[in-house]
């Protein structure tokens, strides 16, 4: 593989929770207004299909950071973002600090649904 490719990985199960996560990304720049954007409108929609017609895509570019490919079918409408895993760097900042029971290790996050990935052959 070349070092400027991606390796990407397809995530086939847990959708809803994924795009859980997005609903509430996406209520989060609403409040902010920052709704403006070609790519939030995309994300809008993403966020309100059903899971059988989206595919999601992640590939993993640091310990908290990951670049996220969904596809909206059967229009084939493909965006790309990069997702900072806020709850992953917080749980793992209070394990650090020995608080393991805070709700923070109750919320499915990124790397929760990475860990659930299969390899896949998109490129972009």
């Amino acid at each position: 593989m070349k070092e400027t490719e991606v390796q990407w990985r397809e995530l086939v199960t847990k959708k809803e929770e994924f795009l859980h996560i997005l609903r509430i990304l996406n209520h989060y720049y609403e409040m902010r207004g920052e709704t403006k954007s070609k790519q939030f409108a995309f994300r809008r929609t993403l966020a309100d299909s059903p899971t059988d017609g989206v595919q999601i895509f992640f590939s993993q570019i640091g310990p908290f950071e990951y670049q996220v490919a969904c596809r909206i079918l059967p229009e084939e409408h493909l965006e790309t973002w990069i997702h900072i895993d806020g709850i992953a760097e917080e749980r793992e900042r209070l394990k650090q600090i020995g608080n393991t029971e805070h709700p923070v290790f109750s919320l499915v996050c990124l790397g929760d649904l990475y860990a659930l990935t299969l390899p896949s052959q998109l490129s972009i």
